[in-house]
This record gives structure tokens, C-alpha cells and sequence, in this order.
């Protein structure tokens, strides 16, 4: 069995502030270092469970926090970042699960520490009218390969939207209980590890019960950013439609598309 793991950086334990998402603070390092760890600990955890292929995707900022070095000596590690600007990019067909570690919630969750979505400047994101976080979008784009998700780590706020997001049968780690954006009740780095290991080991038990993540086709794909100004150049891309002065849809005919067209009028819409 084959095990693609996508990591980012906010929802790991002990991350709390926006100095540990930024390259060049000193409390960033040591989130790198927290982040590697629980990383460690899920690929250890699907190995223990039969896994005979581990590739992890750096899927935080620049794409370049977990040093390789330190990677668990089993696992493979994409770093940077893909023409498709996916943060599950390189998962394919001969994939048999997803493991989400150190996600967050969406945007404008109370109580949810670091929430946010792609760089901040996205307020709301849909699906078929349904809204939905990093976490699901990946497992969209996993689900268009009949890939399912097995496990998922974060806050307590990020548990209870995926639960509600996606396909009942996988298993969860709370690192951590959001408390305000930049406040968690942190739970003890080696409780987490090792939760996280026996976690992943368990979820590679039931891989065959779960299923993709895969919305109704064509996709409805809505977005709302957090800024006004500047935006005409993504009305501009055909086939979107604007609905008001901040919010574009368009069709897909599939996640790949979807992805697509999401990348393009998050990078046009980036403030100058």
C-alpha cells in the first residue's frame, strides 16, 4: 500500500502565531522542527501499518519547511511547489490513502487557531455551494484519483468541520484546542507523536472501507476574497462570473479543472 502524507505548518502542536509561519522568525524554525516530527511520527505509523511506499508533500508557505535531512529516512519528500499550486500535488491512481497533517480550519472560524485559507486573502471558498476548507479541497483533488482519505491532524475546531466536510471512516489527532486566533491549549509534543503513530499504523487497517471524497460533477466552485480593490483581472478570465464586488464562480468539469481555475484567481487576486 501506498501512503501520500500533504503537510502544513498551522495546525501542528505548538504553533500558535503568525511568527511561526514566517521564514526568518526563530520560532519558525522550531515549528519547522515540530512539523518534521509529527510528520516522522505518521510515516513511522504507516509503515508500522504495511505501507510500502511514503511520499510527503511540504505543503506550508514556500514548500520548503521540513528538511530532508530530518525526514523519516523511509519517506519521500516533495518540496516547492507545482504548475497546479495544489497542496496535495503528486498524488495519483497508485495512491491507497491521504493523511492531512498539522491542517487548520477555514477562514473566519471562531476559535480556531491560524484559520485561514491559501495566503489569507480567501474569506470563503465553495464547493456545490457547500463551504470548505484546505482540508477538503485537497481531498477533492485526491478523490478525483479515487484516493481517500484515512487520517487528519489539527485543532478541535478543524476535526469537527472535516467531520461534517467529508466521508465518515477516517481517523483524527487533535494536536490542540483553539482558543482565539492566536491562542491554543497546547497537548504534550510526545503525547501527540505517539498518537499520531498509532493513529496512522490503525487507519492503514481500514483503508478498503473508506471512500473518496468526490462532490457531484461539473463542480460549482465559489469564491470570496477578503479585499475588493483589484479583482476586475479575475472577472476577466473567461468562463467566471462575478457575483458581487468580491465573488467569482465557475464551472469544472472535474477537480483537476477545478484546481485549475482556483490557482489562477487566487494568483490574480493577490494583493499588489
Amino acid at each position: 500500500m501506498n501512503v501520500f502524507i500533504s503537510a502544513d505548518i498551522e495546525g501542528i502542536g505548538g504553533v500558535m502565531d503568525a511568527m511561526h509561519q514566517e521564514p526568518g522568525n526563530p520560532a519558525y524554525k522550531l515549528a519547522c522542527e515540530w512539523m518534521t516530527g509529527e510528520v516522522n511520527a505518521a510515516v513511522e505509523g504507516a509503515i508500522q501499518g504495511g505501507a510500502g511506499r511514503v511520499v510527503v508533500k511540504d505543503s506550508h508557505n514556500t514548500g520548503m519547511n521540513i528538511d530532508l535531512a530530518k525526514l523519516h529516512p523511509a519517506a519521500e519528500l516533495i518540496s516547492g511547489w507545482g504548475p497546479l499550486r495544489s497542496m496535495v500535488e503528486g498524488i495519483d491512481e497508485t495512491f491507497d490513502a491521504l493523511f492531512l497533517i498539522g491542517y487548520h480550519a477555514r477562514g473566519m472560524t471562531l476559535g480556531a487557531t491560524l484559520a485561514h485559507m491559501w495566503s489569507s486573502h480567501v474569506l470563503d471558498l465553495r464547493i456545490n455551494g457547500q463551504p470548505v476548507g484546505e482540508a477538503a479541497w485537497a481531498a477533492a483533488f485526491a478523490g478525483h484519483f479515487n484516493v481517500p482519505v484515512a487520517m487528519i491532524t489539527g485543532d478541535d475546531k478543524l476535526i469537527a468541520q472535516v467531520t461534517q466536510e467529508l466521508p465518515p471512516g477516517f481517523l483524527h489527532v487533535q494536536t490542540k484546542t483553539g482558543m482565539a486566533f492566536h491562542a491554543a491549549r497546547m497537548r504534550p509534543i510526545p503525547i501527540v507523536r505517539e498518537e499520531i503513530r498509532q493513529t496512522a499504523a490503525r487507519a492503514m487497517a481500514q483503508i478498503k472501507t473508506l471512500s473518496p471524497y468526490k462532490p457531484a460533477l461539473p463542480a460549482t466552485i465559489t469564491l470570496r476574497f477578503r479585499h475588493w480593490e483589484g479583482l476586475d483581472a479575475c472577472a476577466a478570465v473567461p468562463t467566471v462570473e462575478r457575483l458581487s464586488v468580491d465573488t467569482f464562480q465557475f464551472r469544472a468539469a472535474d477537480f483537476i479543472e477545478a484546481q485549475k481555475g482556483f490557482a489562477t484567481l487566487h494568483r490574480l487576486a493577490r494583493p499588489a
